[in-house]
């Protein structure tokens, strides 16, 4: 990678830099240990590929804005002419310090701060770039003054993004009688058989991936695996009765095959149906010995 540092400002908590950068090869930049935010200067150039991280593409217009939490890397794919870009380096505790936020609460954003949408701090990232081109008296304190300014936005910025995100998850949540259609249709399965995610879904008037994502926040379960474990709960009911065998119930639980019936069952019970079954009889068999010595 060609790096060429073209001014460089280094404070005690942060170093502004403006830099023209190019690479012919797919490149790992290394793990970054400070907060990072980049703004691109580059009048024509295209979107930067990117790959690790949640997003595929950043950097898509010029002053368009990326910020990077420490712990990740990323993976660049080659460009075919050089990027110039202005990096602002923030020591880890000053920033969480002034922004007033811990490193996890960044993370959880990470998808929208990648490709952030921001005009005020692409404005006082631009304040940035011409103290830097162009200094002037005092420049180390207006550097610091704007730095601030921009840790300060930013945090608005996640709060922005903190209620949008409590908004999405309200809206997204299951109301209580969509789940009893749900919890209605899996008890009579025996009888209509077991549904699949799409039957659950029109019974509740939403998409597939919508139930998915609200079923598990409202029960903490999987829909899938919630349907699997009561599957499982009636075959171990349906076991103990002496008149079925266990293929007589891996054809009652519609399971395609009495040896898909067993690996299912015995994932979850940590037991074969026949090992259940056995065990079922002889309890059985010792509660009607205790009864009949009981009465005798």
């Amino acid at each position: 990678m060609e790096f060429i540092i073209e001014r460089q400002v280094e404070l005690p908590h942060v170093c502004v830099e403006v830099a023209t950068v190019q690479w012919f090869d797919v490149t790992e930049t290394p793990v970054y240990t400070c907060y990072k935010l980049s703004q691109r200067l580059s009048e024509d150039h295209p979107p930067l590929r990117v790959g690790k991280l949640s997003t595929p593409h950043t950097f898509p217009r010029t002053r368009s804005v990326v910020f990077l939490p420490p712990g990740y890397s990323a993976r660049l794919f080659p460009i075919e002419k050089p990027l110039r870009l202005l990096h602002c380096d923030f020591d880890r505790n000053f920033f969480e310090d002034i922004t007033q936020r811990n490193l996890e609460s960044w993370q959880k954003h990470l998808a929208a701060l990648l490709a952030m949408r921001n005009q005020r701090m692409e404005f006082l990232m631009q304040k940035l770039y011409a103290e830097l081109d162009q200094p002037g008296f005092g420049q180390h304190m207006v550097i610091e003054a704007v730095c601030k300014l921009m840790l300060v936005e930013l945090a608005r910025h996640a709060q922005q993004l903190d209620i949008a995100a409590a908004k999405d998850q309200v809206s997204s949540a299951l109301a209580p009688w969509q789940l009893s259609r749900i919890q209605e249709r899996v008890a009579v399965s025996l009888e209509l058989g077991y549904p699949n995610l799409e039957e659950l879904a029109k019974l509740c008037g939403i998409s597939q991936g919508h139930l998915s994502r609200s079923f598990k926040q409202a029960t903490g379960r999987h829909i899938h695996k919630f349907i699997a474990e009561e599957r499982i709960q009636a075959a171990m009911r349906l076991l103990g009765e002496d008149h079925l065998s266990c293929k007589d119930v891996a054809e009652r639980l519609g399971f395609k095959s009495s040896a898909y019936f067993s690996t299912a069952f015995q994932r979850l019970t940590g037991k074969t149906p026949s090992e259940f079954k056995q065990q079922a009889v002889n309890q059985d068999l010792e509660v009607r010995m205790e009864l009949e010595h009981r009465f005798m």
